[in-house]
């Protein structure tokens, strides 16, 4: 599986910057291949799926109220972003700034998800740069609210000044000492810094808030494994594969460590 597949997968802001830098094996696949708009590093869009897309089209083509439009015009680009397409989801982006007065959260989490969701740093930069600006507009209007602050923050971590991003997550947590989503990207970013022992605490953090919290689980065994702490690493991830409620990502990845150790 490649790197923005498993992004895809799960979704985690952090992911875009720093999971393909984390120690795994790499599982190449071969159904990558150009579609939508000539884009490349997309996965092929099933029939149903282009069905949805043109009947959304339609739909934005027809509709008058514009708020009406811009969430017909967030549901494609969402389509975009869940097949790899991430410049054509960054386009529809655009039409939706270019029809709304005040900065729109909409556009917003799509240049987000395209920043996150970006097949290399080029596009990764370019779209955290334009996730940047709508962010702090709106945290501009809403100063307390912390899931735009982290989203700020982690646009921040690929900027010029990373350590910009970093303490506006340790603020956050200052805020909420509990926020999960700082949490663990301060735990993805001192794994992707090389500092383990500090991640392992961030995880172990995460996990005693919620002991079903598979994804932490599978960044404490990583974490662990950096540490010469293979046979906890090994507990864990094993877990992690016999439980029924761990998506079937997390448990790839599972899989794919335990198959290193």
């Amino acid at each position: 599986m490649t790197r923005s597949q498993i992004i895809l997968l799960l979704g985690s802001a952090a992911l875009a910057v720093i999971l393909f830098q984390l120690p795994r094996s790499v599982v190449e696949n071969e159904q990558l291949q150009e579609v939508t708009e000539a884009e490349s590093h997309s996965m092929e869009i099933p029939q149903e799926v282009e069905n949805q897309i043109n009947e959304l089209r339609r739909l934005i083509r027809e509709e008058e109220n514009i708020d009406k439009k811009a969430n017909f015009a967030h549901s494609l680009a969402r389509h975009f972003l869940d097949y790899g397409v991430v410049d054509s989801a960054a386009s529809v982006a655009e039409k939706i700034e270019r029809w709304k007065i005040i900065p729109s959260q909409l556009a917003a989490d799509i240049y987000f998800t395209a920043y996150e969701r970006s097949p290399d740093q080029e596009r990764a930069k370019k779209y955290a740069e334009k996730a940047r600006e709508v962010l702090q507009n709106l945290l501009d209007k809403d100063p307390t609210n912390l899931f735009l602050k982290n989203r700020l923050a982690m646009t921040l971590v690929i900027s010029e000044n990373p350590m910009a991003g970093i303490s506006m997550l340790r603020e956050i947590l200052v805020q909420d000492e509990t926020n999960r989503q700082a949490i663990l990207n301060l735990g993805l970013l001192a794994i992707q810094s090389g500092q383990f022992e500090r991640a392992k605490e961030r995880f172990e953090n995460l996990i005693s808030l919620n002991t079903a919290d598979h994804e932490a689980k599978l960044y404490l065994a990583v974490s662990m494994m950096e540490i010469n702490q293979q046979s906890q690493a090994r507990l864990l991830l094993e877990e992690i594969l016999a439980s029924r409620d761990s998506i079937p990502a997390i448990k790839m990845m599972a899989n794919d460590y335990l198959k290193g150790l």
